[in-house]
Formats: C-alpha cells, structure tokens, sequence
C-alpha cells in the first residue's frame, strides 16, 4: 500500500526558509488576458534602476530582518519586457550580497523566479539573460492548454490568439527547465480544462499549478461543469497510469477537512510575508495590494525604499488569522482545508477597506473541487492502494447493510431479523455519502456473507467490517477490519488490525484473546461492550496490566511496538476522543433511514434519510466532544466514551456514567504501567493527574458538595 503525499513534480525552493521579495519591473504587458486581476495596467510605469537598488541596500541593511535564503521574483505586467533591467538588478544583487557575505548567506541561497507569458521567451536578449542565470532560476511560461483555451483568454491587443506565438517556444523552454506552468480557469472555459491539462502533459509540461479565479464571475451550474470536467481527469490519469509522473495542483491530499486548530491560528494566504516593491519605491504585503489590482479601495503600502518597513503598517498582517477573517459559516465548514483565500482580494471586496474580511464567491467550486478529489483518490485507492493522508478527518457514514449487523463498537447488536439493505439503497447511500463529502464503512451481517462488489463503488473508498470467521469469503477485499469474538481469538486473518469483542461477563479472558490476536496482528482494537454497573473493575484493571506487561517486555526486547487501544492510545492522544456519533458519525439502516448511530434506529427519530437528507436535532451540539464537561476535564484521552450508553444510564448524551469513567480511569493507569515498564518515550504529554472519576475534580473546583456523588 502506497502512503503519502501525491508526488508534487515542481517542488518549492526551500520552504519555510526561502522569503520571497517581488520587484514589479513593469505595469505594462504586451498581453490582454481577459481573466487578469491586474485591471488598470499602464505603459509608462516602469521601474527605474535606482529605486531597485535602494530596495536591495535595503533588504540587505541590518534593519531588515533577513530568512536563511530568498527568492528574487520578478513581476509585470509582463516581466520579460524588461529583461536587460531585470539582468540589471540581478547582478547588482550579486555584488551587493557577495559584499555582505559576513551577515548573510544569500549570495550562496538565492533563486530568480520568473513566471511569462513567453511571448518574447525565443528572443536573444532573453536567451542570454536565461544563460547566464540558468543554475539560480526558475521560469514557467503560461500555456492553459489547448488552442481553443488558450486563445478564449490569452490575447494580444487586437484580440488575437496568442497560442501559435506560444507553442513555438515550448520546445526550447523544455530543454532548458523542467516543464511547469499556470493555468487559470474562468466562467466561459470550464468545459475546457479536462482536454487543457492533458494537453498540457502531452506537451511534455508534467507539472501543472491550475486555479480557479476567485472573482464573482460563477454562474449556476459552473460548479457542476467543473466537477464533471475534474471527474473526467481523474479518469484520464487513473486509466493511463499517470497519477506518479504528472502533476495538476486541482487534485490534492489535503483539501476537503474541517479546519484544524493551526489553520484556524494561521492564514492561507501570504500576504505580509512576501514584499512587493513598486516601480515608484513603495513596498506592498504582496502585488495584490497595489493599486493596479484594486477597484474599490486604496493601495496599502507598508513603506518605502527611502524609509523602510512601517511596522504599524504591517502588524494587521502579523495579527490575521483564519478564525477571525472568517465568518462563522467558513470556520464550522466540513471541507474548509484548501478553500483559497487572496487576502489582498478579500480586502478590496470587503466593505469597509479590512482585512479582516473573506470574500466567498469561490464557494460552491471549493464544493465541486473537493467532490471531484474524493472521487479521484477512491480511485487510486481502489487501483493502487493508495492511501490519501489526513483521510481519518472526513465525516463517517455506516451503512448497516443487515439487521444482524456486526457488533463493533460498545453497544452490542442483539437483533436476529435479517433484513438485508438493497443494492439500490446502497447504490444511493453512496451517491449520498460522495454529495456530503462523507467516507464510507459498511458493516456486514454476523450470520452470513453475502457482499458483491459493483462498479459504482469503483470511486469510493469503503471500509469494511466484517466478522472474523468470513476472512475467507471476504478475501479479494482490501480495506477489511475484522472483527472477532472471545471464541474466534485465534483466526489468523493476515490484516493488521482487528476488533476484539469482550462482552463484561468475558473480561476475565481478555489478556488470553488480545495476546493471542497479537502473535499476528499489530493492533488490537478491545471493545468492552454495555457497560453497566455490574463492570468488574478490579479484574478489568487485572486484565489491563497482564497485557501492558507483555507489551512492554515485546518492546524492551525487540523494539516491537504493538498497540492495543486501551493502553497505547493514549501514547499519542493530543485531546480527547469518544465515539463521535452524531456528530463525526452517522448511521444508514438497511431502510434508508439515517441515525445518530444505529444503537438509535431501535428507540429514537431518524435525523433523516438518504433522499432527504438529514435535518439534525436541536440538540445537536451535545453530540459534540467539546461540550461535554466531563471530558474537558478529563485527561483520559484513550476513552471511547459511547453516547448512546451516556443517554441510557444518565439520561444525557454529553454525561458519562461513573462506570464508564472508572473503566478509562483503569486504561489510563495501564498506560502508565506500560511506560514506567518499557522506558517508550510518547510524543504526546501524559500528564496522569490523581483522581478516578472527572466528576470529582469538577466538584472540588466548583464546591458541587449537595449530593454525595459517586466518585
């Protein structure tokens, strides 16, 4: 199984390391393109030589706070217009570094960076410019595909097409720099992008960075237009045996994910981390907030070659964030990673002239995009087992294709009709599942296997669970996790990692089955199931420390390290956790009727169905780990706590029973056997603060002293 980011072809120079300052040489283009954000080009600006070097004096003085390399990028308009200025400012750069070596790297860590239309790419004063600086440079040429694509947007003047005067120049530019290019989609072209980006590689320009422009030109039914054409691409990579050796940046690993706590503390865009210097000295956060972009606000400058960076000027940049650039509706959306922002855009768009403002006309294509890429990476999953990271962060939809479901979680499934979910049902439950950007899980019936795999599942991703003694029948399955019984403890099914049920009255023989189930599998998923208040604690606890024994004593002899949930978890746990039904979960029955959980398809209203779609509860928000009291104060991270149990003995979803508590209280101090035992070093902070049950912190904090509580 191949794991990992997609393989990217034009990597960035040194990032993380490498600032980049954009010297805008020219406002003029010899170009009309009809999707520029540049909207008052002028001809007769132009930067003078002087003010160049003054900027890099400038960046090179002790009042600049200088990266470990740069990257010097030149912009227009058109850039290549003023090639024997560029060639200029470049050398005086050298010079200048070179002389300040004592301080600085950069005469050693430095690239050129220049993006053309390559109009004039063939002509000799480019060639030489190219020669000279050819090992510190990197150059793309701008071709958007196809003849028809190109010449719709990509004009001179007099409206003429531009892509015979391009095409020439490919060959030559392959031969001297690896093949990359922009491509820009708009509105009228999107039928086009599909046979562009092929095109394109068919060129033999592999590496493609494609967008969609973030402007208000959407009309209904582009977002299917461009979902369609990104279907269609993924096809063509998939069925050609291209996804290793050709890149397209429309397809990528980490787009369509809730935000995560560091996207929300940091910023797509960035603006106030690069600096633009105008041909008339000013210094801008980057192009877009020159005025030759803007259409309803001013220019922000953030200084001048002959005063340096005003720092006042620029702390609105050092302050945004995501969370507060965006509103409620962006911060809370289940496919906000990825979701572009132009922070210089967003400025001119907002109403009142701030950056604290995201423009969203981009929305339903973000939608349409990340559609398109779960479909895409189902597909090379399903081809090549390939396995998308930060995949575990989607939304989960179960689909219980039988009555007599597989127990695999901590309510155990005691129905024996065996009502079975219908192909069509199936059929539209994934339709339902691609349409809400949800990953699959079909749980299989207890009593007998029956699955035939369709053609319509080719682009989804679907986990299995399915129960042990079937690994036979199931075995041209890929992505299975078995699950067994106290009397299937010894099934050698070749995966590995399985489910372990341990009803309580078995507890006594847990250490026997998970040690047993370790000799082939690396991880053992232990399900208790129904927890009440006749849990036997004391031989829980017994159980917990004969397997955290052995699994230190594999460690310290051998450096295995196997995992079994209850102990080593919470290892590597950064917050807390419980079963995430209702709100990361949700449940099909084989009627089509869509629950929290299927523990909830017996009592409870449906939330929904697959047609309708679903229309949560008021109380939504309870299903939520954050809103539990409880687990905020706990640092028993492991916890599967199961809300449906919470419902049944508390009467509340977000309120754990003591029993619960008592049980992860246990788990979490086999994890700290385990560690005193084996010396293993966990990557996360396990505090292990002194008390069995969170409701006692909580009573002692706030003086809860009324009733006696059970703690």
């Amino acid at each position: 199984m191949k794991i990992g980011k997609q393989r990217k072809l034009s990597s960035v120079w040194k990032p993380g390391e490498a600032q980049t300052v954009t010297f805008i040489v020219t406002e003029d283009c010899n170009l009309r393109c009809k999707y520029c954000y540049i909207t008052h080009k002028a001809a007769n600006k132009r930067m003078n030589l002087e003010t160049a070097k003054q900027f890099i004096d400038y960046i090179l003085s002790d009042d600049f706070k200088r990266s470990p390399a740069i990257i010097l990028e030149f912009v227009g308009g058109e850039p290549l217009i003023e090639v024997e200025l560029i060639d200029q400012i470049c050398d005086y750069f050298k010079v200048r570094a070179y002389e300040c070596r004592d301080k600085t790297d950069w005469y050693w860590q430095y690239r050129i960076s220049i993006c053309t239309n390559g109009v004039n790419y063939s002509s000799d004063v480019v060639q030489q410019f190219i020669k000279k600086n050819a090992r510190k440079m990197s150059l793309a040429i701008t071709l958007d595909g196809t003849k028809e694509k190109h010449d719709l947007q990509r004009v001179f003047p007099d409206g003429s097409g531009s892509y015979d005067t391009i095409i020439k120049s490919i060959p030559l530019y392959l031969s001297q720099f690896p093949g990359n290019t922009k491509v820009t989609f708009a509105s009228d072209d999107l039928p086009l992008l599909k046979d562009s980006i092929a095109s394109l590689w068919q060129l033999g320009i592999t590496s493609v960075s494609a967008n969609v422009v973030y402007e208000d030109v959407w009309k209904d039914g582009d977002d299917a237009i461009f979902e369609e054409q990104l279907i269609q691409l993924a096809d063509y990579i998939v069925d050609n045996d291209l996804y290793e050796n050709y890149f397209c940046s429309l397809f990528d690993d980490f787009i369509g994910f809730p935000y995560s706590a560091f996207e929300l503390n940091t910023v797509y865009c960035g603006a106030g981390k690069m600096l633009a210097l105008n041909p008339d000295g000013n210094m801008y956060p980057c192009i877009r907030y020159k005025d030759f972009s803007l259409n309803h606000h001013s220019a922000w400058s953030i200084g001048t070659v002959e005063t340096g960076i005003n720092s006042e000027r620029l702390r609105p940049f050092m302050a945004l964030q995501t969370k507060f650039q965006s509103d409620a509706k962006c911060i809370s959306c289940e496919i906000a990673s990825g979701c572009g922002v132009c922070q210089g855009f967003s400025y001119d768009e907002s109403a009142d002239g701030t950056n604290f403002h995201r423009a969203t006309y981009m929305c339903k294509m973000q939608k349409a995009r990340v559609r398109a890429n779960n479909y895409y990476f189902a597909k090379l999953h399903n081809k090549y087992g390939y396995t998308r990271l930060a995949s575990d962060k989607r939304k989960r939809l179960y689909f219980m294709l039988a009555d007599d479901y597989v127990s695999y979680c901590a309510t155990a499934n005691n129905q024996t009709t065996q009502d079975v979910m219908s192909g069509d049902t199936i059929t539209r439950g994934l339709q339902y599942a691609y349409q809400n950007y949800m990953a699959t899980v079909f749980v299989h019936s207890a009593s007998r296997y029956e699955f035939t795999s369709r053609p319509e599942y080719e682009g989804h991703i679907i986990q299995h669970i399915i129960p042990a003694r079937f690994h036979k029948e199931s075995s041209g399955l890929e992505n299975v996790i078995y699950v067994h019984n106290v009397s299937e403890a010894k099934i050698n099914t070749g995966k590995q990692n399985c489910i372990l049920n341990i009803p309580m009255e078995e507890i006594p023989m847990m250490s026997d089955c998970v040690l047993s189930l370790l000799n082939t599998y690396s991880r053992v998923n232990v399900n208790v199931q129904n927890v009440d208040k006749h849990f036997p604690l004391e031989a829980y606890s017994t159980q917990l420390k004969i397997i955290a024994e052995k699994l230190a004593e594999e460690y310290k002899k051998s450096g295995t390290f196997r995992e079994v949930n209850t102990i080593t978890d919470l290892c590597f746990s950064s917050e807390a956790n419980n079963c995430k039904v209702g709100d990361r979960k949700l449940a099909v029955m084989p009627t089509g009727k869509i629950y929290p959980c299927h523990a909830f398809a017996s009592e409870a209203q449906a939330w929904g169905d697959i047609e309708t779609g679903v229309t949560p509860p008021q109380n939504e928000r309870h299903y939520k780990q954050s809103n539990s009291a409880l687990c905020g104060a706990c640092d028993a991270l492991q916890c599967m706590d199961c809300v449906y149990s919470n419902r049944q003995i508390t009467g509340e979803i977000s309120v754990s029973s003591s029993y619960q508590c008592r049980k992860s209280f246990a788990e979490r101090e086999a994890t700290r056997h385990f560690l005193e035992l084996s010396g293993v070093q966990a990557p996360t902070s396990v505090p292990f603060k002194d008390y069995p049950d969170p409701l006692q912190l909580l009573s002692q904090e706030y003086s809860v002293n009324y009733y006696k509580a059970d703690c």
